[in-house]
């Protein structure tokens, strides 16, 4: 199989690279479709792919430089993602509380953890860079839960969010610690902070005290700039209703914020973060984050499968009773720290111990520290190998426990609450009988309206009229800012094909969803996601031609109005109107 592939490098050019990443992903995609049919999460599979694949399995794919540069441009979308999606906003009620949560469970992990491998007799450094890999946990394997059991709402998805925001930006601190790290190990790191022909000859203390000052001042600068230029520019892009510029304009931030942020002695993930940080606060942040998302997918892929490539799946079955312990050690431990620090600030047993599991994972932004570390030669040989598969076993393990945890959940619910807290943020309400026009909140369900032409516009009064809750979807700025102005609706800038402009706008639990904007195309893809995202959902739609209704219908439609067959309607009974009043004898019914 290997000399073929060689064989294939020689005639397609003498380019390897192209043969290397068509391997990675056509395994990634057939080993993560076996994971999707089992309803398991897709980065084990990716990995396992990696594993597979790599030296020290089949031999397909040697890890080489350039598909560790490919990786590193994952991580760095990976990362402006992430900057992308933290809105605090998302923890409602009670963020103080969760916050607080956040920050002691993810400490408190993290440092149990690094106790217990330096009992183990792990080297320090690294029983403290596998305590803050163990810190992180997944978000998608929390979504993935919560949405396939319809808990979205409930305060342990709440709860759960709000403590994956707060890993996170945990994240970006733990990046910059790594070199630090290293030199504590006692391998050459790379420098942490910028240094300049100036400060040659300085004392060592004084050379640091330097490039940290002038490194933070640079960083500094960079986020005023920022903060004052993206969102200008952004909306600039936006005037022009060209998606594939804004696409281009967002990766060029991305890439510009992790060069200079490098050149500052930072880490490049960092740069991207703060630009996506920076960019979370204006009305594009959904439709940039679902324009970005297939590539980053792509990268993921890439990249997690290259994570993969550097495992020897020999040396795991050598230890894997090993690897099964501490997989089942971090998932016990995780779901323990987080659910006892849930229920000691407020949350009920039951809601506490459901976080606490759901959040039990080692997560990707924890791969995201592997892969640094291992540049840094912290992490090697079997450390290295056995971490990925503890990694691998959490993501498998978490969704197939989650009903056993459930069944104890609901034990856990006569529990009793902490005494001594009392507030009630964090407590799930009183269920109430929901209404007719209610939604799963106990009150009224909000609309979705995509576009804010004559129509939507006609709808969204009517719906004012009947005190019904209005979301507004639209692609053009300037409507943006004046329905934000008047503030009577909640107005979402983007294409409301867009899954994630989709979610943003609260499709899943919206009472209906009202696509007016008069291109079919656009409209097809919007009915197929939302019938994606809320099954249940009230789906009407506009289309020019009776054939796109028949389509619509099938895509999952509820009611279609045609506009030609509307058009002809208004039409002959306003004509016939005009001629019996100009006329008066013409003798045809109105509504003929």
């Amino acid at each position: 199989m290997t000399t073929a592939l060689t064989t294939l490098a020689e005639a397609t050019g003498g380019v390897p690279l192209a043969v290397d990443l068509m391997v990675i992903l056509f395994v990634a995609a057939l080993v993560a479709t076996v994971f999707a049919r089992l309803r398991l999460e897709s980065i084990p599979g990716f990995l396992i792919a990696g594993v597979l694949i790599g030296p020290g399995a089949l031999g397909l794919v040697q890890d080489s430089p350039r598909i560790e540069q490919i990786s590193q441009l994952a991580v760095i979308f990976l990362m402006f993602g992430v900057g992308l999606h933290l809105d605090p906003s998302t923890m409602g009620r009670g963020a103080v509380h969760i916050l607080g949560i956040g920050a002691i469970s993810t400490v408190s992990v993290m440092g149990l953890s690094a106790v217990v491998l330096m009992a183990a007799g792990v080297d320090p450094p690294v029983a403290v860079l596998l305590g803050m890999v163990a810190g992180q946990s997944s978000t998608s394997v929390l979504v993935r839960l919560v949405t396939a059991r319809r808990e979205i709402r409930t305060v342990h998805s709440r709860v759960g969010l709000g403590i994956s925001i707060v890993q996170d930006l945990s994240a970006v601190v733990l990046l910059g610690l790594l070199p630090p790290l290293a030199r504590w190990s006692g391998v050459s790191a790379a420098p942490t902070a910028a240094r300049f022909e100036w400060m040659e000859g300085l004392p060592r203390w004084a050379e640091f005290i330097a490039s940290a000052a002038v490194s933070t001042a640079g960083l500094a600068f960079l986020i005023v700039l920022g903060r004052a230029v993206l969102p200008r520019a952004m909306r600039a892009v936006a005037v022009t209703g060209s998606s594939e510029l804004m696409i281009v304009f967002a990766a060029a931030i991305a890439l510009g914020a992790a060069v200079g942020s490098r050149v500052l002695g930072f880490s490049a993930e960092m740069g991207a973060f703060l630009a996506g940080f920076l960019l979370a606060s204006t009305p594009y942040r959904h439709q940039l984050s679902g324009q970005i998302a297939s590539l980053r997918d792509v990268l993921m892929a890439v990249f997690f499968t290259a994570v993969g490539l550097s495992v020897d799946a020999g040396a795991v079955a050598g230890v894997w009773w090993i690897v099964g312990l501490c997989a089942v050690g971090l998932v016990v431990l995780k779901t323990a720290v987080i659910g006892v620090t849930g229920w000691a600030l407020g949350m009920s047993p039951r809601s506490a111990l459901l976080t606490g599991f759901y959040l039990s994972t080692a997560g990707e932004i924890a791969l995201v520290l592997v892969g640094p570390a291992v540049a840094l030669g912290l992490l090697s040989g079997e450390t290295l190998d056995a971490t990925i598969a503890v990694i691998v076993l959490s993501l498998i393990v978490v969704p197939l426990g989650a009903p056993l945890v459930h069944a104890l959940g609901d034990r856990a619910a006569g529990w009793r609450q902490a005494g001594w807290v009392k507030s009630a943020a964090l407590l799930e309400p009183a269920p109430v009988p929901v209404k007719d026009g209610e939604g799963e909140g106990g009150g009224p369900s909000h609309v979705v309206i995509a576009g804010f032409g004559p129509v939507g516009r006609a709808i969204a009064d009517r719906l004012d009229l009947m005190s019904v809750p209005v979301t507004i979807v639209e692609l053009n700025p300037r409507t943006i800012e004046r329905q934000a102005q008047i503030g009577r609706r909640r107005v979402v800038y983007g294409d409301i094909g867009n899954p994630e402009v989709l979610d943003s706008a609260g499709v899943r639990g919206a009472r209906a969803v009202i696509i007016t904007i008069p291109d079919d195309e656009v409209a097809m893809r919007a009915i197929r996601a939302a019938r994606s995202l809320a099954p249940d959902v009230f789906i009407a739609a506009r289309t020019n031609f009776l054939s796109g209704a028949f389509k619509a219908q099938q895509l999952g439609a509820d009611h279609v109005t045609v506009e030609e067959v509307a058009t002809a309607d208004a039409m002959q009974r306003e004509v016939i109107e005009a001629l019996r009043r100009r006329d008066g004898g013409l003798s045809v019914s109105p509504t003929a």
